[in-house]
């Protein structure tokens, strides 16, 4: 029997993944999908039935770009920068937030309480509406859509865009620019972000406040993600070192402590972060948690830890800075101390389908318009751990990657 013909065959994947999925909704008396604005923000699927959506998505993905050829493809992802475009000034503006919970509202009427032109305003709603970001309603007013709905009520969704949009954005394009100006930097002062702001990264948001209020709030929806769950902290053998001491550096405001405090009691955890981040530390909290204010590029001042923590910290660094924070680390360590490396551990080019694999490569683009860093294999992380020290003490001992979780452990002992 030939085999099917790729088209047909990822026609049939997404039509028997869609069908799991929809019988599920049916069976469960879930909400079926809708772009009104009353439909649910997102289904609480379980794992089969999440891979089952997942598998529909990757196969309608491939579909879609085997269907408009290659030609099309690429002019159809160029001409989308509209999407952004849209985005940025519905939140903006807040367009959204001025829309009618029910029933719809002219252009001009919806223009005089945005405060915007309403020829300004057309544009915009004209094309958020091919984005189903929008309704437009019979009598030819505008009304919400699930999706406007949704940058109403979740307000750190509307942080999330407005930081992307009217952020980010302005730096990304400078990618090209460094990748000239500056081939293979690793230097933050020679970034995307730098030259499109004239601070780096974080010199910004000292400079503009709001710009550091907004990126919190933006991160908050962030970590929302199921595979970012403080809870997988819990995936590495905390047990080992139950009457021990580990410092969590940039633990910021302490999470990841109280969250193992509680489950260890009889460990001692020092939460180290730069000062004015630790002066913003919860006054209440475990009897076995500490605060000290510390640059972990300085030399680590408290000695003889059993764990030194990192997590989530180091992909904001280049691969010379991320040697830099290890070594600082050397003169406190001593024999079989664990460094443990909380990060994204991307598998190697070509294990991943494209689709699967495009978020995470989007994340390395915006690593590397911010800090002229990256997002890292294993291979990566090795490097870096074996050039920390140029006599080998640094050992990796295990690798691990927990089902579900965006982030991977990278167990590093000292052999000194």
């Amino acid at each position: 029997m030939a085999p099917q013909r790729r088209l047909l065959h990822l026609s049939t994947l997404v039509q028997e993944n869609t069908a799991a999925v929809d019988a599920y909704v049916a069976k469960s008396g879930l909400a079926e999908p809708s772009f009104e604005p009353s439909a649910p923000l997102a289904w609480d699927l379980p794992p089969d039935i999440e891979a089952a959506r997942n598998a529909a998505l990757e196969a309608l993905d491939e579909l879609r770009e085997h269907l408009l050829g290659p030609t099309q493809n690429i002019v159809s992802r160029v001409v989308d920068m509209g999407s952004l475009i849209s985005l940025h000034a519905i939140v903006k503006f807040n367009i959204a937030s001025h829309l009618p919970i029910s029933g719809g509202i002219s252009v001009p009427d919806l223009a005089q309480v945005c405060n915007m032109h309403v020829e300004d305003l057309d544009i915009i709603v004209r094309h958020g509406i091919t984005r189903r970001l929008f309704l437009l309603h019979q009598d030819g007013k505008i009304g919400h859509s699930a999706l406007s709905r949704a940058l109403v009520d979740v307000p750190v969704l509307r942080t999330f865009v407005a930081g992307v949009s009217g952020n980010l954005w302005t730096a990304l394009p400078r990618i090209v620019e460094v990748m000239e100006k500056y081939p293979g930097s690793q230097e933050m002062e020679e970034s995307a972000y730098r030259l499109a702001y004239g601070n780096t990264f974080w010199e910004d948001f000292e400079a503009h406040p709001q710009k550091g209020k907004d990126f919190a709030g933006a991160m908050t929806f962030f970590l929302q993600n199921p595979a970012l769950d403080i809870g997988f902290v819990h995936e590495y053998d905390w047990s080992r070192h139950a009457n021990g001491t580990v410092v969590d550096l940039g633990g910021s405001k302490g999470e990841v402590a109280f969250t193992l405090a509680q489950r260890y009691p009889d460990m001692k955890f020092i939460v180290q972060d730069r000062a004015e981040i630790v002066a913003l530390a919860p006054k209440e909290k475990p009897a076995n948690v500490e605060f000290q204010a510390h640059d972990f590029f300085a030399e680590q001042p408290l000695r003889g830890a059993d764990v030194y923590f990192f997590r989530w910290i180091m992909h904001d660094w280049s691969a010379k800075y991320c040697v830099k924070i290890l070594q600082a680390l050397r003169p406190a360590l001593k024999h079989k101390t664990r460094i443990v490396l909380m990060e994204t551990i991307l598998p190697e080019p070509g294990v991943l389908r494209p689709y699967q694999e495009r978020m995470v490569r989007n994340f390395d683009v915006v690593m590397k318009a911010t800090f002229n860093a990256k997002e890292r294999t294993e291979a990566d992380w090795r490097t870096i751990i074996a050039s920390a020290d140029e006599e080998g003490r640094f050992s990796v001992v295990d690798v691990q990657r927990p089902a579900g979780s965006q982030l991977g452990f990278l167990v590093v002992e000292w052999t000194g």
